[in-house]
């Protein structure tokens, strides 16, 4: 254990000290958690247009007043063809002839917002939800009223210590789970370099230590401390990449959360799916599957499964329940009444969202 002999015997140099090698290493995709991140595809949005629904006293909207919500909620469509496309979340209805679509959830996507409320209104969630936080807080060394002494404590150290209230004697290497993809090999170099790192001294990600050199081999140890309790706080253990690097930056890191991804793909994992870059904690996963369980993961996945019954039921009697012509569409997103005598023929189709006579329940 060369470098904690250093460690004990010239503490001050290492502060100084970069090893990593001059080599490149390569990103390799790992589908499994490209399928993590797939499977959650236009969900952030399809709950953004349930929230700004719900805001309303009504409980729905005009589908003119939801069109220039693209822009801000980063919609990959208009609004209208994201409703065309999940009938199964979004009703669409005119309150009278004389005024123009409105939208509104289906009962089964209602149902699942009121199971959502009241794990967010439960003790245990808001205790756990203020934990979190709390730790973020802690963490980022802002905003914060007191410092919570048995929540600065890491995941890593947690897992060492076998107890939430058993601080670790500082100074001690504690290594990180790397876990490589299928067919992935580091050079030998880079795999030398990698286990003499992995036995530096742990820093807990609740200390302060930028007096570290910034460039050396004990401050990126610390900084992938940080990064990985982080993305653990995360109930999904997974961010997109821009809210990771631009808290990086606010922290004082600058670049180097940017760093400690690309050079640790056996920590960290980059997916470029869903029209972004998510970073993901890959111990966090097996295969596709989330290890942790948490009950608004559990949620996300009853509405995705809901989400996936859209096209079923859009081809149940062999058209999209949700079709217009293309014009009257167009009209009503604009805000424009849809003419009376189309009402008949469309309401039997919106029947049967409301749950008449559907295997499906909708």
């Amino acid at each position: 254990m060369l470098s904690m002999e250093l460690w004990r015997r010239f503490p001050h140099r290492l502060l100084l000290i970069r090893s990593f090698v001059d080599a490149r290493i390569k990103w390799v995709r790992d589908p499994y958690l490209d399928i993590a991140v797939e499977r959650e595809k236009n969900l952030k949005e399809i709950l953004s247009l349930k929230n700004q629904i719900l805001s309303s006293p009504s409980k729905s909207l005009p589908l003119s007043s939801l069109s220039p919500l693209k822009s801000h909620f980063n919609l990959p469509t208009s609004t209208s063809k994201l409703f065309q496309n999940y009938p199964s979340i979004f009703f669409p209805f005119q309150p009278s002839p004389s005024l123009p679509l409105h939208v509104k959830l289906t009962p089964q996507a209602m149902t699942l917002h009121k199971e959502e409320l009241a794990i967010h209104n439960s003790p245990p969630h808001r205790n756990d939800v203020v934990n979190r936080l709390a730790k973020l807080l802690m963490l980022t060394k802002a905003e914060l009223i007191s410092w919570r002494n048995e929540l600065a404590i890491s995941e890593m150290e947690k897992r060492a210590s076998f107890s939430d209230s058993v601080k670790l004697k500082k100074g001690l290497p504690l290594r990180f789970s790397m876990k490589l993809p299928n067919g992935f090999d580091l050079e030998k170099k880079v795999k030398n370099w990698v286990d003499t790192w992995q036995d530096l001294p742990y820093i807990s990600p609740y200390e302060n230590s930028f007096h570290l050199g910034p460039n050396s081999d004990q401050a990126e140890k610390w900084t992938v401390a940080v990064l990985h309790e982080l993305l653990w706080l995360l109930v999904s253990k997974k961010t997109e990449g821009k809210n990771v690097f631009c808290l990086g930056e606010y922290l004082g890191f600058e670049n180097r959360f940017k760093k400690a991804v690309m050079h640790f793909p056996g920590i960290f994992y980059v997916s470029n799916k869903i029209r972004t870059q998510t970073v993901v904690l890959k111990e966090a996963y097996r295969k596709d599957f989330l290890m942790e369980k948490h009950p608004l993961m559990g949620m996300r996945f009853r509405y995705i499964h809901l989400m996936n019954k859209s096209e079923k039921f859009r081809k149940r009697d062999g058209v999209p329940v949700f079709r217009r012509k293309r014009k009257v569409m167009s009209n009503a997103d604009k805000g424009e009444v849809i003419k009376e005598d189309k009402n008949v023929e469309e309401n039997k189709d919106l029947n049967l969202l409301s749950g008449s006579g559907s295997k499906d329940g909708f």
